[in-house]
This record gives C-alpha cells, structure tokens and sequence, in this order.
C-alpha cells in the first residue's frame, strides 16, 4: 500500500473536532448522567446542547475535509481516514466516520 500522505490543515481540523468532543465529555462527566434522579437543570442541558453543536460542525468540517483531500489526492477516503485517526491521538472517536 502507498504511504497516504496527510494535510497539516486536515490535522489541525480533527484537533479541532477531538478539543470539542473532550469538552462535550467534560460536560457530561460535570453534570452526572442527565436522566439520574433530578436530571439536569435547564443551564447545563443548554451547555451541552452547544457543545453538541460545536463538535458536530466541526465533525462535518472533518468529513468534508478528508473527502476532499482524498479526492484532490487521488488517495481512498478509508485510507485517508485510518491514517488521520493514527496521526492525531485523540483521533479515534468513533463518530466521526460517517459517510
């Protein structure tokens, strides 16, 4: 198999998406599970529905990136995105491979 090259921006959006998913987690981890007796108050379901929005822009940011330097690489999508989820740590969310 050809070495699958990566684009320093490409890396820097799955940063990006990992640093959103982290805080989505760190909001759930703060507030305890939001069906445990007496949920969440309205604050911290407004907290996290925008860090749920955050992270799923920049999830789709991701996507569209590695579609579209597969296909100005002439590389596989899968290729590409199997590497991407190597180089970057906290790559490895297993929503962001949609599609």
């Amino acid at each position: 198999m050809a070495e699958i090259r990566l684009d320093d921006d490409l890396i820097r959006l799955q940063k990006r998406a990992d640093t959103a998913w982290a805080f989505l987690r760190e909001i759930q981890d703060r507030h305890g599970r939001p069906s445990a007796e007496g949920g969440w108050p309205p604050e911290a379901h407004e907290e996290w529905q925008a860090a749920w929005r955050e992270w799923g822009e920049r999830a789709d940011t991701v996507r569209d990136a590695i579609d579209r330097w597969a296909g100005e690489s002439g590389q596989s999508r899968l290729d590409v995105e199997t590497r991407l989820r190597g180089e970057v740590p906290g790559g490895k969310n297993p929503q962001i491979c949609v599609g």
